[in-house]
């Protein structure tokens, strides 16, 4: 059973004696008559309930269950409903007050409008009173049963995102005709409704305040990332970007709390997967490169699939971006991870300035990078050809500073240079070879005496 949640919005108690004044005992009398005694199944369903709020609870989770989406639209009342285990909103919100009523739990079926995939209809959801005189809380058993799909209805799981609904959540999709079941300080206008983006309450299950998201709206601020249902209860968002558009070249950090068990990753052109984590938080500061889509996802088990969270937009960068994106990193530069072989991971392991290679992409030097090989040999390289291609005849200087390795050496199709000037200050070797054979010259190490080389890079030659 859902933890009791008894803390209920001051703002609620003053909002529901109004309602019960202006429009409460009308939407009673517009329930239908029922010629069912439903005594019985609603304390089967609520058993072992010690509380309203618990009682209320089961009942929502019971219709979820249990009843499914009419998409024949003709099913509106609770004997119907329960006859066919199927209705609209109407007969859901009918349905929850005939198992309320025998419990002795008041509640109101509200009516309205409510933001859908098929954009703004009429709709009916319910508000129960679960402690106290005049204490209750928004309920949308509908939408907690799953989603409508043309004729096709899906069922979600375990949904208590529209039990107990924050007032702040709920009029961001739900507009009463009531203005007194907005149950905010302020009602707001139809105008300002329309106006307000389609934000689900399962935001609060991944941690975000539905005031402040409200506030943000309200002050004109409410172009947010698309937030999706997939990782709720399984992740938390401690600190994601709030706008739904990044830039090139700044920096974003992201921070994410496992709730269970997943592989977590930011997806663009690239896969991001190297977290930091600290307890159960997992961080990263991030750089868009490139503009297009960027994705935060996660899988469970051995799938390869990622499911998407959260999803941005990274907008086609304008020369400031790209002179941001320069200063911070030039190796991320798109004349450079556009090249055929680029390989950051190896870029960076080797060394390769970043600058360096840059410029040498704007002189036209550099067409295509060599192939890096998965190689357990390590050094630094001062200087290599940085272009993929060499010619046969002409000379070209290897110097690099080993950090594992017994022995290096140039191969040029059989041909083995093995003589290195060795700078005995810095322990730098240093090699000219001309290759004088078509086809592949590759830097290879040697990794334990006696032992055969491993090739760590190789050029084409022509």
């Amino acid at each position: 059973m859902m933890r009791v949640k008894m803390a209920i919005i001051a703002m609620v108690v003053a909002a529901v004696a109004v309602a019960q004044t202006t429009g409460g005992d009308m939407m009673q009398q517009q329930v239908a008559p029922t010629r069912y005694d439903y005594t019985q199944v609603a304390r089967q369903i609520t058993e072992g309930c010690s509380s309203k709020y618990e009682q209320a609870y089961a009942i929502y989770r019971w219709l979820c269950d249990n009843i499914s989406y009419d998409t024949s639209y003709s099913i509106y009342t609770a004997d119907e409903c329960w006859d066919n285990r199927r209705g609209v909103c109407q007969a859901y919100s009918e349905l929850f007050y005939r198992l309320a009523e025998p419990l002795g739990l008041e509640t109101h079926i509200v009516r309205g409008d409510a933001k859908g995939p098929g954009g703004i209809e009429g709709h009916a959801w319910v508000f129960v009173i679960v402690e106290g005189t005049g204490t209750g809380i928004l309920v949308d058993p509908t939408w907690g049963a799953g989603s409508v799909n043309g004729s096709t209805f899906t069922h979600r799981e375990d949904d208590d995102s529209w039990f107990h609904v924050d007032p702040y959540w709920m009029i961001f999709t739900h507009f009463p005709d009531e203005a007194s079941y907005q149950f905010l300080p302020q009602p707001l206008s139809r105008s300002q409704f329309d106006a307000l983006p389609e934000i689900k309450p399962f935001w609060g299950k991944y941690g975000f305040n539905a005031k402040e998201i409200f506030d943000r709206c309200m002050a004109g601020n409410d172009d947010f990332p698309k937030i999706y249902i997939s990782g709720m209860d399984k992740l938390g968002l401690a600190d994601v970007p709030m706008e739904r558009t990044l830039r090139v070249g700044e920096r974003y950090r992201f921070a994410v709390q496992k709730l269970q068990q997943c592989d977590l990753a930011l997806i663009d052109n690239a896969f991001h997967g190297d977290w930091q984590q600290s307890g159960d938080i997992y961080y990263m500061e991030y750089m868009p490169t490139v503009g297009g889509k960027l994705h935060l996802g996660f899988k469970q088990g051995s799938g390869r699939s990622y499911s998407t969270v959260v999803e941005y937009e990274v907008a086609q960068p304008t020369a400031a971006d790209l002179a941001r994106l320069e200063a911070a990193n030039p190796m991320l530069m798109p004349e450079i991870t556009g090249l055929d072989g680029f390989d950051a991971a190896a870029l960076q392991k080797y060394g390769i300035d970043g600058g360096e290679l840059l410029a040498a992409v704007r002189r036209g030097e550099v067409v295509g990078l060599p192939t890096f090989y998965d190689s357990a040999g390590d050094c630094v390289i001062d200087e290599m050809p940085l272009n993929g291609t060499l010619r046969l005849g002409q000379s070209y200087t290897f110097t690099l500073r080993p950090r594992n390795g017994v022995k290096w050496a140039i191969i040029n199709e059989g041909s083995w240079n093995r003589t290195w000037n060795i700078d005995q200050s810095t322990g730098a070797m240093s090699m000219t070879v001309t290759p004088m054979n078509a086809g592949k010259l590759v830097l290879a190490v040697q990794m334990k005496q006696g032992g055969t080389y491993e090739y760590c890079i190789s050029f084409n030659v022509k």
